[in-house]
């Protein structure tokens, strides 16, 4: 916000920054008080901890052991209790004082007063330390003295900032705590923000960073407004009675009051604004469960709270189904699985909480569906790879029950790490208008894709501040198939640039006309050297990334038309004993390709057939489905080199890096697409000249090949653990590890295209 300084928020918040500060010396009497048996402060760890495992399952550890090597992700309850807590002072001496500059009284400001899920208040326990906290500390903090001018330089969003500095890591992603910057929170506003007459709910809306976005939006176009005059105290009422924030989590609620406080401090500090000792500020800021899904329901001022509005904005929490407790997870299903259509899929995985599903989506769905008016518009913060892979899904259908939306833009910032390092998964704003016409096409999605500067660093504080340390590409989103639009969907310019110059040759796999002769069972193998038997490839031993076992075959020569007759008969005469038993069968084949060479002459073999690796698909329907394959290390026969059978084609390579980063090539999104749209309907729809005519370049080491090559060989390890199942099961299983990898590899391509880049510069 412009004119705000987040250092006096910090600085505020920890008695002047420093460890010595107020936060430290609150940990410190409390964790005394504690081990004293305090009675007061046990009761409140024990009701706070019992409230957290309720609303986000098993999360705490009983102690950490300092010498186990996973003591550094081990969240101890009465550590993020002490933390928790005095933080929550802080920002309850802040208000109090903010009270006592601007002559107010503000409403509800302890949020744990307002439910029974707290058999003690936050504030009865703060004024237990505070009892115990020696003068110099509070005075040293210098909440009794600060004025008007203090709070107006305070910016408002630097509470999410200091609440970070003051918890633990470990402890904030247990609760699926990720405080949004003011800049990307901002770009989430849909347009309708901006207007008076409009309503703006954050259901998860943690230390308020959308609320101050909203108001600061809203604020601007009344001050514009030259139709109509907006005295302070009607902007203030204007302002309270339009923009509501709900959160689960007493210490959010009150940080986001004195946000949303400070937000307003231009009007409140505004010399036309009324003064009164007793004048009232209602916050509309509720404790509570937005989903309705514990006993915690909102409220506000005494009664339930559940706001229908024009916007619905926030970043949903980004937590897992694995880790709610048992009862919530069933409120999920009885309330809202199937009336909002939340299992993308049927069949014995699609139980919403099957693996380690990511619950931000149906948070977000839930909430427009409880909260959003008819024609609303919506904006989220949610995870980029929601655009792809089965995970995303549910995303991609763009419908909540029977309401249908429409994504009007995609703000991608993909690799810009918005959060810091303390969000591993990449980051992307989608704006949404609800319940559009059923015959309107949802594509194109308008999309921006964010990209840092070459001379700076990516900054987030502000709308402004992002368009100055970044650039930006305009594109728009096409699903992969357009028969299945809740598919993964691809760049359009990436996608563009997939068809262009191939510097592989294609190879056909080996060819027999004689499957009866030429593949053998197991059985077979104790009347023939092992020297000519190898494991072979048909289509069904195909999936991407990976093999579903393979057959044994015969290949009794390294090249195709060799003259090895000699050789075989001397070497291995059972091997050539077998083959002459069946030497009508050979001789009788009706294709040409065996017309030269010895009687079991094969087609398509040659020295690409033993290379050291091999990108393998299966030429026959539409499967586009590679995976590299080298070696097999059979019970019986060793370790062999694969052969890909005369339903494959395959690209050859020594260079095992360069084979997976091929690989990678083609099962990304974008090549996947590709392959579809050219594809032919007749039978061999992967057929070498259709694959050559993607572009993929020489693989020379650049550092986006080498990413590629090895998410690929993390994908290859991800595929054998869940191959222990029937093909079909396999292919309705949901695998949350390989979809995120395929993720990363979709967005490392896109780059590439839509970069023009050429990789071997």
């Amino acid at each position: 916000m412009s004119g705000r300084d987040a250092s006096d928020a910090r600085r505020l918040l920890h008695g002047g920054g420093t460890e010595s500060g107020v936060l430290v010396a609150y940990r410190t009497v409390g964790a005394d008080l504690l081990a004293a048996g305090d009675s007061l402060l046990t009761e409140a760890l024990t009701t706070w901890t019992d409230f957290v495992r309720r609303q986000h399952g098993s999360v705490f550890v009983e102690s950490i052991d300092s010498e186990a090597p996973e003591a550094e992700t081990d969240v101890v309850a009465r550590d993020v209790f002490l933390d928790t807590l005095a933080f929550d002072f802080a920002v309850a001496r802040l208000l109090r004082s903010f009270e006592g500059a601007f002559g107010l009284s503000i409403s509800e400001p302890d949020p744990t007063a307002t439910t029974d899920a707290f058999s003690v208040s936050f504030d009865a326990v703060h004024e237990r330390v505070a009892d115990e906290l020696s003068p110099s500390v509070l005075a040293d903090a210098g909440f009794d003295r600060l004025g008007v001018s203090d709070f107006t330089r305070v910016d408002p969003t630097a509470l999410g900032d200091a609440y970070e500095r003051a918890v633990s890591r470990s402890a904030r992603l247990a609760l699926g705590e990720y405080y949004t910057p003011f800049g990307v929170a901002s770009l989430a506003l849909p347009e309708r923000t901006a207007a008076a007459s409009a309503t703006v709910l954050d259901p998860g809306c943690g230390a308020g960073v959308f609320l101050v976005a909203a108001i600061e939006v809203k604020r601007e176009a009344m001050k514009s407004d030259e139709s109509t005059d907006y005295p302070p105290a009607d902007a203030v009422a204007r302002l309270t009675d339009s923009v509501f924030g709900i959160d689960l989590n007493p210490v959010a609620v009150r940080s986001a009051k004195l946000a949303y406080a400070l937000a307003l401090t231009p009007l409140l500090s505004d010399p036309e604004f009324p003064t009164a000792d007793t004048q009232e500020l209602s916050i509309p800021v509720a404790f509570g469960d937005a989903l309705a899904l514990t006993d915690d329901v909102p409220r506000l001022d005494g009664a339930a709270f559940a706001p229908t509005v024009d916007v619905v904005v926030g970043n949903p929490p980004w937590l897992t189904w694995d880790r709610l407790d048992g009862e919530v997870k069933s409120r999920w299903r009885e309330r809202y699985v199937d009336e909002l259509n939340l299992l993308p899929t049927r069949g014995p995985n699609s139980l919403l909480g099957y693996a380690n599903d990511d619950l931000s989506v149906p948070f977000a769905w839930v909430c427009l569906h409880r909260y959003l008016r008819r024609g609303g518009q919506a904006g989220f913060v949610l995870k980029r790879d929601h655009l792809t892979g089965p995970a995303g899904r549910l995303f991609r259908q763009l419908r909540v029950g029977d309401r249908r939306l429409r994504v009007d833009a995609v703000e991608d910032f993909a690799d810009l790490d918005p959060f810091g390092t303390q969000v591993g998964a990449d980051a992307a704003v989608y704006r949404f208008t609800a319940d559009v016409d059923a015959d309107e096409s949802p594509f194109p999605i308008p999309m921006r894709v964010w990209q840092r500067r070459s001379d700076s660093l990516a900054v987030f504080a502000s709308e402004s501040a992002i368009g100055e340390s970044l650039t930006t590409t305009e594109t728009t989103l096409l699903p992969v198939d357009p028969d299945d639009p809740a598919g993964t969907w691809v760049r359009e310019d990436a996608e563009q640039g997939v068809l262009g110059a191939c510097d592989y040759e294609i190879r056909h796999g080996v060819k027999d006309d004689a499957k009866a002769v030429f593949g053998l069972d197991r059985s077979q193998l104790s009347c023939l050297e092992p020297d000519h038997v190898y494991p072979y490839l048909k289509s069904r031993h195909i999936v991407k990334y990976g093999l579903f076992g393979y057959d044994l075959q015969l290949v009794p020569m390294r090249q195709a038309i060799e003259d090895n007759e000699d050789e075989l008969a001397a070497e291995t005469p059972e091997t050539y004993a077998y083959l002459r038993a069946h030497r009508d069968e050979l001789m009788a084949r009706s294709s040409t390709w065996f017309d030269e060479g010895p009687f079991y002459t094969l087609f398509g073999l040659g020295p690409y057939t033993w290379a050291d690796y091999k990108v393998v698909w299966c030429r026959l329907g539409f499967k586009p489905h590679f995976v590299v394959v080298s070696t097999v290390d059979d019970p019986e026969l060793g370790e062999k080199s694969v052969v890909p059978g005369d339903h494959c084609m395959f690209l050859a390579t020594d260079d095992g890096e360069e084979a997976h980063y091929l690989c990678a090539l083609l099962n990304s999104a974008p090549y996947q697409r590709c392959l579809l749209d050219v594809a032919s309907s007749g039978k061999s729809s992967l057929s070498k000249t259709l694959v050559s005519q993607l572009s993929l370049p020489r693989y020379t080491g650049t550092d986006r090949q080498r990413r590629l090559a090895r998410l690929s060989k993390r994908a290859h390890d991800i595929v054998p653990q869940h191959t222990n199942v029937s093909k079909r099961a396999y292919n309705r299983t949901e695998i949350p590890p390989l979809a995120a990898v395929q993720a990363d590899i979709d967005r490392v391509v896109e780059s590439i295209l839509a970069d023009g880049a050429n990789e071997n510069s």
